[in-house]
């Protein structure tokens, strides 16, 4: 039943973060497609990542941009020109359904280290939470295997009470 619940729990999520693609939750507009160029000079001009890689990819993805704030902060953004949603993968984490134009938003959260990161509650995934104001929160996992990248393990150890 376990495996089941987590499936579930798992597709529902998707099926969010999908809803979360189509409009926002802050004005119920449909979000607004995506200029590949305007995209990468505001991430260029944002001054949050060390290196901008743009490598070009086939169809039916425009671009990926290869991006490094730190040694413990390097993303890849896979953007097509013409959507509203981008898919930016993180260390082990998949993040989709990501809106563009709040792309930025989401990346300086995480370097910002403004994420929830828990044990599942059988222990075997590592859950990631981004939180965006207004937008709710997308969330990932990965398997756990036995330990925390070094990012993880402050992120974890800022969500904890203070012991007494």
């Amino acid at each position: 039943m376990g495996i089941l619940s987590a499936f579930a729990n798992a597709v529902t999520r998707w099926q969010e973060n999908r809803r979360h693609a189509e409009r926002s939750l802050r004005t119920g507009e449909p979000w607004p497609p995506t200029d590949v160029a305007e995209f990468v000079g505001a991430v260029e001009a944002s001054g949050l990542f060390e290196s901008v890689e743009v490598v070009p990819v086939e169809p039916p993805r425009l671009v990926d941009l290869h991006l490094e704030a730190s040694e413990d902060h390097f993303f890849i953004v896979m953007v097509v020109d013409g959507y509203s949603a981008c898919r930016i993968m993180f260390d082990a984490y998949v993040f989709d359904w990501v809106p563009t134009c709040l792309a930025l938003e989401f990346l300086q959260a995480v370097i910002a280290g403004e994420v929830e990161v828990t044990l599942s509650p059988s222990g075997g995934h590592v859950l990631l939470g981004v939180p965006l104001d207004g937008e709710g929160t997308w969330e990932d996992s990965r398997v756990f295997r036995g330990g925390f990248e070094p990012w993880e393990a402050r992120a974890m150890a800022r969500g904890r009470a203070p012991d007494h």
